[in-house]
């Protein structure tokens, strides 16, 4: 019996060690790249997402804007979005080529010839204000729902700018390392995740005198497919 209990405890606590070593994630070695490498493989991660949430915060002269969206391949989006000078702030919902947007007072000003700002207001009240793709007065928020055009634009970004790797950091208690670019007198950091797929976590800089900070999260994860209801939503045609 006495052996009998050793040999339990002792299989117990291999099942154990295997169990918590199966759930920890693994490093990646990508610290050991050189700083090129590295961007380049979290450049490649970023590419082949299919949805990724970005939580990114601008300041200018002309003021702070933010944005808090959950995008993926096919153009889909669930989020929100803060302008500058006290633009306002609107939440947006796209789905294939329809889009739901949801301004306060202030967005409706500033996106809204004067005149009409304050019908536009009284007609939308605390619903959605649903359009296609389509609609010029949507066109820019379309645009920030393409999650494809973002890989474009980071795949080219600061590609001819001195890379310089740095230490070690912590984004959102994922561990990182940091690279970070320059070109003149703009900088842009780049964090990457040491553990399980060298993802980029985190984009941190100055350029062109604002600086910005944008996290990256939940690779993968799929859009939020609910839509307003009907009876929330007021359509764009309306505003014409």
């Amino acid at each position: 019996m006495a052996r009998f209990r050793k040999a339990a405890a002792v299989l117990a606590a291999g099942c154990s060690a295997a169990l918590l070593t199966g759930l920890a994630p693994a490093g990646n070695g990508i610290e050991d790249e050189s700083a090129r490498a590295i961007v380049d493989k979290a450049r490649t991660e970023l590419a082949a997402a299919r949805s990724v949430h970005m939580v990114a915060h601008a300041a200018g002269e002309e003021g702070e804007a933010a944005l808090d969206l959950r995008f993926d391949v096919d153009g889909n989006c669930a989020g929100s979005v803060s302008l500058p000078r006290g633009g306002g702030r609107a939440e947006i919902v796209k789905r294939g080529q329809d889009i739901w947007v949801k301004p306060d007072g202030a967005f409706l000003r500033s996106q809204v010839p004067a005149p009409a700002a304050d019908g536009a207001a009284a007609l939308i009240g605390d619903r959605w204000l649903h359009g296609t793709s389509g609609d010029a007065l949507l066109r820019k928020l379309t645009d920030v729902c393409d999650l494809k055009d973002f890989q474009r634009a980071y795949a080219s970004h600061l590609a001819t700018g001195d890379l310089s790797k740095g230490g070690r950091a912590t984004v959102g208690g994922s561990p990182a390392v940091t690279v970070t670019a320059t070109r003149g007198g703009d900088t842009v950091t780049f964090y990457v995740a040491t553990e399980g797929e060298p993802r980029l976590l985190r984009l941190e800089g100055r350029e062109d005198g604002r600086s910005a900070r944008a996290d990256f999260l939940d690779y993968g994860a799929p859009v939020p497919a609910r839509t307003p209801p009907p009876e929330q939503s007021v359509d764009i045609s309306g505003l014409r």
